[in-house]
């Protein structure tokens, strides 16, 4: 079942890129075999929203504010940030890969931890688990239609 946010980002980008409603509902059907995007399924929705990607659309940065279990506020927690070193540079194709599924950052962590017992992402610098997530990521990323090879 789609969520609300999802077809929300569907017709936003479909209003930003200017495509009409008859190319939208032609790029359904012949695509996904559906007749409405409430019909799509997540892993559909990803590779729809690829697609208006690679058409150039880019989705609008959140600046939700949120607030945590101590009552402070804190920016959006879809950031990690990289610290130079031997991975860092396998590290960042990780989080590009993992941005372009559209998947949220808060599930690396919680695969890290399941996977590798690390609690978080950044501080993976095993190379073999290193490469058992790319291998993974790159692959799932030709599943659904998306180019894995960096630019």
């Amino acid at each position: 079942m789609m969520n609300r946010a999802d077809l929300a980002k569907i017709h936003i980008a479909k209003k930003e890129l200017g495509i009409t409603d008859e190319a939208y509902r032609d790029m359904l059907h012949l695509h996904f075999q559906v007749d409405s995007a409430k019909d799509l399924k997540p892993q559909q929705v990803v590779v729809l929203l690829n697609k208006f990607r690679a058409k150039g659309w880019r989705p609008k940065k959140s600046t939700a504010v949120k607030h945590g279990r101590s009552g402070h506020i804190r920016k959006n927690d879809n950031f990690i940030e990289i610290k130079p070193g031997p991975n860092a540079k396998q590290q960042r194709y990780i989080l590009a890969l993992w941005n372009s599924l559209g998947y949220d950052v808060a599930r690396l962590h919680a695969r890290c931890k399941k996977q590798f017992n690390v609690e978080r992402f950044e501080w993976l610098e095993d190379d073999h688990d290193l490469f058992v997530l790319v291998t993974d990521l790159r692959q799932r990323c030709m599943n659904v239609g998306i180019d894995p090879e960096p630019n």
